[in-house]
């Protein structure tokens, strides 16, 4: 792969774990000679001179690849501040529990030493876009590497949301909410929910309803070579449509929301060949039996 000659790094948490990650950053990269930029969001975090970034596009400018230190919701946050584009993007986890962030603190120095020799692979993750029209009009445009869904703000009572995939009616949707996630999302909130898994590699939309009302409407998987269409038909919605959680905005009666595939893609730099499934049984106990709990093999 392509030797990343220079990094940029990106940490909104102010914890010690945090502080103690950057400073060790830092230094590895004076041991090595190899430049870091540190986002502007950064400043302040370190307690000597760091070469702090004056503007996001100059930092985006001097970065071959971002590190992101934190948590799952750090790394949507910079993966929406790289402009989902094809800049490759290095997850630290200094936060919970980490599903799209696996490196582990004490990994840093090998980590971004092998990073740097273009020692590592690269996994493309698809994303949605998301439009809201309006009385014919284009009102909105989103993004999310995850899921872009629809949930009630303050009224408690179930709204009705119709869908359909391309040109076919799928339902009309009583419930809650509605989920439209990538397979990289569909260990997020989709999971909460009561969607499935899907290997991240897979060009799918899930569509999960939230809390329906009939036992019947349960979710689904689609393929993602056509759009799904959700139309808002409450007369008085109380509902907020948001994108991983990020940026969202209130929706009004008859609004209709355009979800398609985004045409363009984020990648995560990976440097084992763990699978997707030792992943799944590391990070959420995904299939190990109470007999197997300790014996599963995770290679």
């Amino acid at each position: 792969m392509k030797q990343i000659k220079s990094f940029g790094i990106v940490a909104f948490k102010d914890s010690q774990q945090v502080k103690n990650v950057l400073s060790r950053i830092l230094q590895w990269s004076q041991e090595h000679n190899v430049p870091v930029f540190f986002h502007p969001v950064v400043s302040g975090k370190l307690e000597y001179d760091a070469p702090v970034s004056d503007t996001e596009e100059e930092f985006l400018k001097n970065s071959d690849a971002v590190v992101s230190v934190g948590g799952d919701g750090t790394f949507l946050s910079v993966a929406r501040m790289c402009r989902f584009t094809e800049k490759p993007i290095i997850g630290i986890n200094a936060g919970g529990l980490g599903f799209l962030t696996d490196i582990s603190p004490g990994e840093i120095d090998n980590t971004l030493l092998k990073i740097h020799k273009g020692e590592y692979n690269t996994m493309s993750r698809m994303v949605l876009n998301a439009a809201v029209m309006r009385e014919g009009e284009q009102i909105g445009v989103f993004h999310a590497l995850n899921d872009v869904f629809i949930n009630r703000i303050n009224t408690p009572k179930i709204t009705s949301i119709s869908a359909w995939h391309g040109s076919d009616f799928i339902t009309e949707f009583y419930a809650d909410g509605i989920i439209v996630a990538t397979p990289n999302g569909s260990t997020a909130y989709s999971l909460s929910a009561g969607g499935p898994i899907v290997e991240p590699s897979v060009k799918a939309f899930l569509l999960t309803p939230i809390c329906p009302h009939s036992l019947t409407e349960r979710p689904i998987i689609l393929s993602s070579d056509k759009s799904i269409r959700l139309v808002v038909n409450e007369k008085n919605p109380d509902l907020l449509l948001s994108s991983d959680g990020l940026e969202s905005m209130r929706l009004q009666y008859n609004d209709q929301i355009i979800i398609s595939q985004g045409g363009v893609s984020t990648n995560l730099i990976q440097l084992t060949e763990l699978s997707y499934f030792a992943l799944l049984r590391r990070k959420l106990d995904w299939g190990r039996g109470y007999k197997n709990r300790n014996s599963c093999n995770d290679s």
